[in-house]
């Protein structure tokens, strides 16, 4: 072969390796890109203030009930385009629940996507959709199970509850809150 021949073999192969490299680049972008709904969102326009109230929690044994107040802070951002709730819950003086989330609309998986970290280390990416009767209710899996949390706002009424199921069919409740908007 000639060495012009070789140099032309030689400058097809790194045009090939590069649109390989370009179209794998591509794909991997294009799997983290999501299309958000802002018409969505308007859904949850209701939630965006500050809630105080009270509520109940089982212990990790599920035997005892324990009270707690809880103040939410909802925030939107990005001109509508998302939510920011962080949520404190407080046993008497001693702080028990600390969590931020985010929640969009993505179109492309016609969801509501709901990202939430706890301060004690742990974080989600739930699923988040409105039943037949209006509720939002978001959830995610857990090692032996699922679980899930049901939203109902009315007026100025917030109304939660969470519950845990090991086979999506018999759900067993281990919290509940009801909150006033106070501003």
């Amino acid at each position: 072969m000639k060495a012009n021949q070789l140099l032309s073999m030689a400058q097809h192969l790194y045009l090939g390796i590069i649109l390989a490299a370009a179209l794998l680049f591509s794909q991997q972008a294009q799997a983290q890109y999501a299309n958000i709904s802002k018409d969505e969102m308007n859904k949850l326009s209701t939630w965006v203030g500050e809630w105080k109230g009270e509520g109940w929690q089982m212990d990790d044994q599920f035997q005892n009930k324990m009270s707690f107040t809880v103040e939410e802070k909802v925030e939107s951002r990005l001109n509508g385009m998302s939510l920011i709730v962080e949520g404190k819950g407080m046993s008497g003086e001693t702080l028990g629940h600390h969590a931020l989330g985010m929640i969009y609309y993505n179109a492309d998986k016609n969801q509501y996507d709901f990202h939430s970290l706890v301060a004690r280390g742990q974080s989600t990416l739930a699923k988040g959709e409105f039943n037949d009767k209006g509720e939002f209710v978001w959830g995610f899996e857990v090692p032996k199970g699922k679980i899930q949390y049901t939203i109902k706002i009315e007026n100025d009424t917030w109304i939660e509850s969470g519950a845990y199921s090991m086979d999506g069919n018999t759900w067993y409740p281990f919290m509940e809150m009801k909150l006033e908007k106070i501003k």
